[in-house]
């Protein structure tokens, strides 16, 4: 029977760990550990981890005596994971009805195989929860190599860190978190992973994301420029890899990915007035990848400058019916990593 270690750092989000641990818990089709690693939560946490943990032997559980950060968190949990397979899963999500299952033995299946993951369903609260999916084992799958993943990488980070099943020899290998790359280290992980082996992803919601006052993201300027300049500086590293020696022709068309994503991120700015935040952001694609200059999404988004808020709100209904042009027909949002709606 195939073996998952799941770690599940917890940080002030005690009123969720019972659901996130009892969802890998109730996994059937494998044999499954759990590791709480509580940074220090100044919330009942240690209540709630104490009483998971004398629950069930399957249960441990570590609490820092001062905040160490995410990265250092991650990687600890890493370090003590052995089983045939690892999954990173934040204390606020789970993961769905034989999703550890599926993936694991697809692993076994495909000794190849760097990393599985598959779409995921949101609830948000107050919200009706969406209905879970079947956890039987039968779930098509796409496999892709190297360059395909990195071609999916181009404009998105496809995955969402609860579905992502990790073969912890791999994950040794190529080991953990990197510091700088505070806001973008899973995608680095993920790219990373797919340099030592085929990715595989499940045609099943395999995690689930909690959608809450505390993690939801609010993109004012200064933190969109601090998610492009993360990504590029994930690209940097990734390409830096002797491994990536082998999609090194791609390291261009993803910079460019990159600064349509920058010039898409503009028409924040610019919807709420502040017309000189998306000419910076427009400015700081350009010096990203002078190539985006050349592309449709860059013309209609000068054009929009030209024109101003209140004239590019009158126009905009022509423009998008008669020249079939809008923003998102270029670019998939830069935080949409493979929601269940979108799956194939």
């Amino acid at each position: 029977m195939p073996s998952v270690d799941v770690i599940i750092p917890c940080y002030r989000y005690a009123d969720f760990l019972a659901e996130s641990v009892g969802s890998v818990l109730a996994t059937e089709g494998c044999d499954v550990r759990v590791l709480i690693l509580d940074d220090a939560s100044p919330d009942h946490t240690p209540e709630v981890a104490e009483a998971l943990r004398r629950a069930d032997s399957r249960v441990e559980y570590i609490r820092h005596a001062t905040n160490r950060g995410h990265i250092a968190t991650y990687n600890e949990g890493l370090d003590w994971a052995r089983a045939e397979c690892l999954l990173l899963l934040s204390a606020d999500d789970f993961v769905t009805p034989g999703a550890l299952a599926r993936a694991a033995h697809l692993m076994q299946a495909r000794p190849d195989l760097s990393l599985v993951y598959g779409p995921f369903v949101s609830i948000e609260e107050g919200q009706p929860r969406p209905e879970m999916p079947p956890s039987d084992l039968d779930a098509e799958h796409a496999i892709y190599d190297t360059r395909q993943f990195f071609a999916l990488n181009r404009y998105v980070n496809p995955i969402h860190t609860s579905t992502a099943v990790v073969r912890t020899a791999i994950q040794h290998r190529v080991g953990g978190y990197r510091a700088e790359l505070t806001h973008s280290g899973d995608q680095e992980m993920w790219l990373r992973l797919a340099l030592h082996g085929p990715v595989a992803r499940i045609d099943r919601p395999q995690g689930v994301w909690r959608r809450h006052g505390s993690n939801m993201s609010s993109y004012y300027y200064e933190e969109m420029l601090r998610d492009i300049n993360q990504r590029k500086l994930m690209f940097d590293t990734v390409f830096g890899y002797p491994e990536a020696a082998v999609v090194a022709d791609m390291e261009e068309p993803m910079r460019l990915g990159l600064a349509m994503s920058a010039v898409r991120h503009a028409s924040q700015p610019f919807d709420r007035g502040d017309v000189d935040g998306a000419k910076r952001m427009m400015r700081h694609a350009a010096g990203l990848s002078p190539a985006v200059r050349r592309t449709r999404l860059w013309w209609l988004q000068n054009a929009k400058l030209a024109m101003g808020p209140r004239a590019w709100q009158a126009v905009r209904p022509v423009v998008t019916k008669r020249l079939g042009l809008s923003l998102g027909s270029f670019v998939a949002p830069i935080d949409d990593p493979d929601p269940v709606q979108n799956a194939r």
